[in-house]
């Protein structure tokens, strides 16, 4: 695709990337897949569906004959008098072949602008809007309703969310979808038209208190709900294997549990505010590198960071604002430490630049320039439960957004 470091890509190219295989395969791989596959971060063979993607849009029939091809090329090579042959007929003819690449290239270029042109969109010929059937029930069924009568194009979504697999295919002279929201959170749905965020909107469902559910991914998946009889037990709030279990989830899995919380009003920036949290994570099965994902949402992104034991922080991920940063490309080992006893964690956000502190010693450092707007919710996931004692979200000049010394 032309992208030098994986490590370089923003959302967009993400989204660009799966367009450009799904217009060519007819197969949607997902960018949360593609973020997987690109940072090494999965256990087992993706799935058939995404290899055969993949090597259909690289030019071959199949992952099997991409692979036996590989293979091939790895184990017949030719003898080194045919290589240097090869090569001197490669130095005779390259300056005719440079000029004839050129030539396609040129072509190539010059055919995709033209027929890549879409007529533009007038903002006044397209109308979207949300209404929430319920109040902040969750799950929570929303009507969205569109008018894209008078726009020119052939490819029409809505998009409930940042993720592009909740992506749902609409159509001219039909005004109302009704989707469903499994997740508590402040939510951007986008109006899409030929591959072009056209309209955004916001649709908040907060929480009442803390929200509680399961996940077999980090962030994949749809929930399954968790209601504590008595979510704070002596002086720290925390699931217990009973919870799970009465909640019919198999605790033998290595599931991801998320404790959430989104406030009703939304009035401190997430450019400058200071988080403080004691936590430890709790097993509650034997897993090899149990985490921590402490998370502070804003309305168009989220700041985010992994915590884990100290020979596993090629598993770390942290985003700050535009910078996603993966443990395998950046050493983040600052993160690592024994999480099973308490930490002390602080990160504190000054002007777009964010230091982060464990155990009041400073870790790592990060600024950015695209703000994320106002601080909508914050939340703690991991493969195995936390106790926190003790929580403290508030802006640099001291407006409280939720503290709680349990």
């Amino acid at each position: 695709m032309g992208y030098a470091d994986p490590v370089t890509l923003r959302q967009r190219d993400f989204e660009h990337l799966s367009d450009e295989i799904e217009n060519t395969t007819g197969t949607l791989i997902s960018i949360s897949t593609i973020k997987r596959l690109l940072n090494g971060q999965f256990n087992h063979l993706p799935q058939a569906a995404t290899l055969n993607a993949i090597a259909t849009y690289l030019g071959y029939k199949s992952w099997h004959e991409l692979r036996r091809t590989k293979q091939l090329e790895h184990e017949v090579r030719p003898p080194h008098s045919e290589r240097s042959q090869k090569k001197r007929r490669l130095r005779v003819s390259y300056s005719i072949s440079v000029l004839i690449i050129v030539m396609i290239l040129f072509l190539m270029i010059v055919s995709l602008t033209y027929f890549s042109k879409h007529p533009s969109i007038k903002e006044k010929d397209v109308s979207f809007s949300v209404k929430k059937t319920t109040s902040n029930d969750v799950p929570n069924t929303v009507v969205f309703t569109y008018d894209i009568d008078k726009v020119p194009g052939d490819s029409f979504f809505i998009q409930q969310s940042w993720d592009r697999d909740r992506r749902v295919k609409i159509e001219k002279n039909k005004h109302t979808l009704t989707d469903i929201y499994y997740e508590p959170g402040y939510h951007n749905a986008k109006l899409i038209i030929n591959n072009q965020v056209v309209k955004t909107i916001d649709v908040s469902i907060p929480t009442n208190g803390w929200f509680f559910f399961s996940k077999p991914g980090f962030f994949k998946g749809l929930p399954t709900y968790i209601q504590p009889a008595m979510p704070v037990k002596n002086g720290v709030l925390s699931l217990t294997r009973e919870d799970i279990i009465h909640s019919k989830i198999d605790a033998e899995r290595e599931n991801f549990y998320y404790y959430a919380r989104f406030p009703q009003k939304c009035d401190v920036g997430a450019d400058n505010f200071r988080l403080k949290a004691r936590i430890r994570f709790k097993t509650i099965n034997n897993v090899i590198c149990p985490m921590i994902l402490h998370e502070v949402y804003g309305q168009s992104n989220s700041l985010y960071f992994i915590t884990t034991l100290p020979g596993c922080t090629g598993n770390v991920d942290v985003n700050v604002g535009e910078h996603f940063l993966s443990g395998k490309t950046t050493d983040l080992s600052g993160f690592g430490g024994d999480i099973c006893q308490w930490q002390d964690i602080e990160v504190v956000v000054k002007n777009k630049e964010a230091r982060f502190y464990i155990d009041r010693r400073e870790v790592f450092t990060q600024s950015y320039t695209k703000s994320p707007g106002l601080i909508t919710g914050l939340s703690f996931m991991s493969n195995g439960l936390c106790e926190i004692d003790y929580i403290s979200l508030k802006g640099l000049d001291g407006k409280v957004v939720y503290e709680d010394n349990f």
